[in-house]
């Protein structure tokens, strides 16, 4: 019998169960009966294989360990040829799998054969399996990643944007709601229309109570999604590791570190229920059509890949809302419109970050009519050569994005700023005083924006994601009444 454990079914030969389900009937609790966290961590049970006391049922304490061995008792009796695992359970997880196996089959030896994802594709295969709460990307079977993104994040957040969405569009707080204990049991509800969308069972957003009723767009999906697909390209800064593009872009850069030479990929594997979802951000990076493969179809594979030696890496998001104090303190002396302009188009060209402190300058300087157009059209000039892929340039996108939410623009060439502006706000690593300028430039002209479809999804999508930022309850207000969201 060939063996496959993974996320949201498992698979024996032709048979398909789901771990949780087994584990409660082996203790004889309905999956009913038990609370939505208890849900949740039977759920991510491969993701959480270490933990002790994982879960509590029928007053008893369960470690993650006991769950996959009563979950497995079904197999007591089998002849186990292979076992597959998902390459998100590389390492300790791994041990569990294997000593759990042993005990249930009443092996002393380790001769249960174990391979991962990646064993079954070639070495210029990247291969991405989607757990839970966590992604393997396993860069020609030695170089893995496993990052702290997963099916449960992807849910949790279009979920909590459909739901701020929601209160926006219907003009409800939160206050409210919770005064009518409606909160939680409306969160839950759109939680679950949120994974229908994401998983092609529906296109309908409905609250028959409030009388809201509206279908999604596949465009309002993926714009909904960029705080976890990100926008992040090969060849780009990435100070930190915020969503899926940026690890995905890390990881290469961190093969190319290790191994001294550049990754030689040619095709890509993706698996895992919610594949769709991370086709467009991996096919933009590589430029190369993906392969969505059906979990099942791995018990099919040979293994052609295996190496003695794996470079494992761990990484987890964090956001760190970068600030530039070190550019705040520098000088910048008084002078004339056209002698400042005439240094910032010098800074610009030798990327010389004191040119930043001059579009700041030029900001606060009460302009004339003629001296803002220049201005503004000297902005957008810069925007167009600017790129993520420069550290140095990051600062002045930055500032750029400030002074356009400070300044005055004139009618004939607001729709290029819109735009700009539009292709930046989907970035969330950007620092969080940029944010907030992006923020405070839909709060000042949210009546030219109001029919926007990108505003639209934008003010309750920044809610979202403020939810664990470290923000001080002054910018967490600010952001609240700059989206009026409450």
């Amino acid at each position: 019998m060939r063996l496959y454990l993974g996320y949201p079914e498992s698979y024996a030969d032709e048979r398909t169960f789901k771990l949780k389900d087994l584990f409660l009937k082996e203790v004889n609790v309905s999956y009913d009966s038990i609370p939505v966290e208890v849900k949740k961590k039977l759920l991510g049970l491969l993701d959480a294989l270490k933990e002790k006391d994982y879960v509590f049922i029928n007053d008893i304490y369960y470690d993650a360990s006991d769950i996959l061995e009563f979950a497995l008792f079904g197999i007591k009796n089998q002849k186990i040829e292979r076992v597959i695992l998902p390459g998100y359970t590389y390492g300790k997880p791994t041990f569990i799998i294997r000593e759990s196996l042993k005990t249930i089959l009443g092996k002393k030896k380790n001769d249960i054969n174990i391979f991962y994802d990646f064993n079954l594709f070639t070495e210029e295969t990247l291969v991405i399996n989607i757990g839970y709460r966590e992604t393997s990307l396993s860069i020609g079977g030695n170089f893995l990643s496993v990052i702290n993104i997963g099916e449960f994040n992807f849910i949790d957040v279009f979920g909590n944007y459909l739901f701020n969405r929601f209160l926006r569009d219907m003009k409800i707080s939160n206050v409210s709601l919770r005064k009518e204990g409606k909160r939680g049991k409306y969160l839950d509800k759109f939680r679950a229309m949120g994974a229908r969308v994401l998983l092609k069972r529906s296109d309908e957003i409905c609250v028959k109570e409030e009388n809201y009723q509206r279908r999604v767009s596949d465009e309002e999906v993926k714009m909904a999604l960029t705080p976890l697909a990100g926008q992040v390209n090969f060849g780009e800064f990435t100070p930190e590791i915020t969503d899926l593009s940026s690890a995905i872009v890390n990881a290469l850069y961190a093969y190319e570190e290790e191994k001294r030479e550049k990754p030689v990929i040619k095709k890509i594997a993706i698996i895992g229920r919610i594949a769709n979802l991370y086709r467009e951000t991996v096919e933009r990076i590589f430029g190369l059509p993906p392969e969505i493969v059906n979990s099942q179809e791995l018990l099919k594979k040979e293994v052609i890949n295996c190496k003695n030696r794996i470079s494992f890496h761990r990484m987890k998001t964090k956001y760190n809302g970068k600030s530039y104090s070190e550019i705040e303190d520098l000088p910048v002396k008084r002078r004339s419109f056209k002698e400042l302009l005439f240094e910032l188009r010098k800074d610009f060209r030798k990327r010389d970050v004191t040119g930043v402190k001059i579009i700041e300058t030029l900001t606060e300087m009460n302009l004339n009519s003629y001296e803002m157009r220049t201005f503004i059209n000297e902005l957008l000039t810069m925007v167009r050569i600017a790129s993520f892929k420069d550290a140095k340039m990051i600062p002045y996108i930055d500032y750029i994005i400030a002074a356009f939410s400070k300044i005055e623009i004139p009618e004939d060439l607001f729709c290029e700023v819109e735009n700009y502006i539009k292709k930046v706000a989907f970035r969330w690593n950007l620092p969080l005083k940029t944010r907030m300028n992006i923020i405070y430039f839909c709060y000042r002209h949210r009546e030219k924006l109001q029919g926007k479809e990108w505003f639209k999804i934008l003010l309750p999508l920044t809610i979202t994601w403020i939810r664990d930022k470290k923000l001080t309850e002054g910018e967490r207000q600010f952001i609240r009444t700059a989206t009026e969201i409450r």
